[in-house]
């Protein structure tokens, strides 16, 4: 099927000027003034197609980088939680080391004090001797009366003292063993608080980042809101402009069909052949625009733009009554959708190139027209427009 020239894709953006619209339906005087406010509503609709899928895709961009702004901030979210985690550890680490710290110092604290008293009973022994001489000390110490007693004496005082000498010196390499343990425990504890300063400032970074991207997602989302707000409105004033089109095309042809009754028309015959009236609707706008005396340049006709040669295979004497052209073409679309096992856009390209072209190609024809013939009656379709 050919199309003739009419608004092709109610599914374009729409002006704001339904107002206009209406207007002019209520004050046409002549033909020429309606001719007239139809060419500036179809300009407004083709301004306003254009603005509509900028927004669109402004709407889109915004709907990426709201994702990629959520995904950033679950990331930041994670390392928070990470580096809070790792704040709680080190703090534990902190008390461990504070503990092993404590216990050590204890520890210490009373070997130096049995390295004192050891360290003091030698030096009052030495004090002793340097007052009053070693033989007169051991001899009061040991309480000898006799000088081989004295010798006997004697010798079990030397190994004491060594022996106590030596405790001595063990006591002090433990003590300074003690203290090279509290030295790096107090050198753990320092980096330890260290590294847990540097994992706060870390998380109040993480957390500055975080509130910095749920200001921008809140920022992105409001956008996206105002703009699929401005999208909503101009498909809504486009509609409006688009009946008013139509009501306008109703009147510059003679003798031609309102809408409500071409729907009355395609939904009765529709129901005969199971076929969706609304379906059958969106290929009338787009092959003649409910003008049922159009004639396409390839010599289709009518509602539907039969050719003469499917009008005649179809039983249709007149291409221009619209009742017999309604008729066939649903009839021809109800042959073309069993065919291609009720695909609707195949079914569609085979209307308008024809069913061999379909069967070539393995689905729509790679033809500029035609994509463009499927996709305006799909979208008119889908939209109930």
């Amino acid at each position: 099927m050919r199309t003739v020239p009419h608004m092709m894709g109610c599914w374009r953006k729409w002006a704001a000027a339904p107002a206009l619209a209406l207007l002019l339906l209520s004050s046409l005087p002549t033909h020429a003034a309606a001719a007239a406010s139809l060419t500036d509503l179809e300009s407004q609709l083709h301004s306003v197609h254009v603005n509509l899928v900028a927004d669109k895709a402004q709407q889109a961009k915004l709907q990426a980088e709201v994702n990629q702004s959520q995904s950033l901030l679950n990331q930041v979210d994670q390392q928070l939680g990470t580096t809070q985690h790792n704040i709680a550890v080190t703090q534990a680490d902190i008390v461990v080391t504070e503990n092993r710290i404590g216990t050590i110092s204890r520890r210490l604290a009373r070997t130096r004090k049995a390295s004192e008293q050891q360290q003091g009973g030698l030096d009052a022994v030495l004090l002793y001797t340097q007052q009053n001489g070693p033989i007169g000390y051991l001899a009061v110490l040991l309480h000898v009366a006799s000088f081989g007693e004295f010798v006997t004496r004697l010798g079990d005082v030397i190994e004491v003292a060594s022996f106590e000498r030596g405790l001595v010196q063990h006591l002090n390499r433990d003590a300074d063993l003690i203290h090279h343990d509290l030295v790096l425990q107090d050198q753990t504890k320092a980096k330890l608080a260290r590294q847990q300063a540097t994992l706060v400032r870390q998380r109040d970074q993480q957390a500055q980042v975080a509130s910095q991207r749920r200001h921008v997602l809140a920022t992105l989302q409001s956008q996206q809101q105002q703009v699929a707000t401005v999208v909503a409105d101009e498909e809504q004033q486009g509609q409006k402009l688009w009946n008013a089109i139509q009501q306008i095309k109703a009147e510059l042809a003679d003798g031609q069909l309102s809408s409500s009754q071409i729907f009355s028309i395609v939904q009765s015959i529709s129901a005969i052949y199971g076929i969706d009236p609304l379906l059958v609707m969106a290929v009338i706008r787009e092959e003649s625009g409910g003008n049922t005396h159009a004639v396409s340049s390839a010599g289709a006709q009518g509602l539907m733009q039969l050719m003469p040669s499917t009008a005649a295979e179809l039983g249709v004497t007149d291409a221009f009554n619209a009742e017999q052209n309604v008729h066939g073409g649903i009839a021809y679309l109800a042959y073309l959708l069993k065919t291609f096992h009720n695909n609707i856009p195949f079914a569609l390209a085979a209307y308008n190139a024809g069913p061999n072209a379909v069967k070539q190609y393995g689905g729509i024809p790679p033809y500029p027209e035609t994509q463009n013939y499927v996709k305006n009656i799909m979208y008119m379709y889908q939209h109930g427009i």
